[in-house]
């Protein structure tokens, strides 16, 4: 299969990185379109958007479809951070692949018109599955889970220390759980500089990312997963999918959309309350054998059904793809 990605490069979710490097290691060909690579583009931005020049970035795009023709094209994000313009070009070539958004951020009901340019919309949370039709978008929508990439796959670490690891941006609804925790956790990220009390928790105020994160992930007892509050309703993020990789245990707060994608309890720990998440501190800490097992477990459920050489491949069979 030939597979075309579009959207944002160089950021911290890497959300044309991982699907691009995991679709190559299935011996799938890839070609990726950046939208914007560098801050240096950004002062292009209104010349390659411009309809009045006849929008010069769908122009590359359209050039890049002929020459690498691809079977798929995926854009990541295109109801926040691509330009409606790219599209409406792209959804008019004659004989173009089919075009599949992949949203994973929360919308509004102006985005019915970007909606009704693909062929297909996935969205990474059920609830947005839900508000696309309450909002009477035209375009099919699907329910497409985040997932991982096989290449950080290596043998779990033989020494893990007794935290787990929270890289993630500071939000109040984290915040204040986090103040309720008694064990230490491994906070990594900016944003936790200012965390006024969580003075005992460990911290390194930097951003994370790449092949850093997934040593951290390696050597952690397990990975504290705890929901963004202003941007899921029932959905995972990709803290639930990469640290398996690793053969690292996900705790995670209840998510509505865990149980399709993990058994709670022996391939992910759930818990829904602070009093819980202590609890289950306190028994990987003292149980590091159970850690090993779920770790184990999640990994072989990621391994076999949630990479993104799967989504990408569950996206071409929606579209009559073999």
């Amino acid at each position: 299969m030939r597979v075309l990605l579009f959207g944002k490069t160089n950021n911290v979710a890497r959300l044309v990185e991982d699907p691009a490097e995991d679709l190559r290691l299935a011996g799938h060909e890839v070609s990726v379109f950046p939208y914007r690579a560098s801050k240096l583009t950004k002062t292009l931005d209104p010349w390659l958007l411009s309809p009045r020049l006849g929008v010069p970035l769908a122009t590359l795009m359209e050039r890049r479809i002929r020459s690498f023709k691809p079977d798929l094209l995926v854009a990541f994000g295109p109801y926040h951070w691509l330009p409606p313009a790219i599209f409406t070009r792209l959804a008019a070539l004659p004989n173009r692949p089919p075009m599949f958004a992949w949203i994973g951020d929360l919308f509004k009901s102006e985005m019915a018109a970007t909606a009704s340019l693909f062929d297909v919309v996935a969205y990474t949370d059920t609830g947005m599955v839900e508000q696309h039709t309450r909002f009477g978008f035209a375009s099919p929508a699907v329910f497409l889970p985040l997932a991982a990439t096989r290449g950080g796959l290596s043998a779990p670490a033989e020494a893990r220390n007794d935290h787990l690891a929270f890289v993630a941006s500071a939000t109040a609804h984290r915040r204040a759980l986090l103040a309720e925790i008694t064990d230490p956790i491994a906070l990594f990220g900016p944003d936790w500089r200012d965390a006024p009390g969580l003075s005992h928790h460990i911290r390194d105020p930097r951003r994370i990312g790449g092949k850093e994160l997934a040593a951290l992930y390696r050597t952690h007892r397990g990975v504290l997963n705890i929901r963004h509050e202003h941007n899921v309703i029932n959905g995972l993020n990709q803290r639930h999918f990469a640290p398996y990789i690793a053969a690292t245990p996900v705790v995670a707060d209840a998510q509505g959309d865990i149980e399709s994608c993990f058994d709670p309890g022996t391939e992910i720990l759930v818990y829904r309350d602070a009093a819980e998440l202590n609890a289950l501190q306190a028994e990987l800490r003292t149980h590091p054998a159970r850690a090993t097992a779920i770790g184990l477990a999640g990994q072989r459920r990621v391994l076999a059904h949630h990479t993104y050489t799967h989504r990408i491949e569950a996206m071409r069979r929606l579209v009559g793809g073999g």
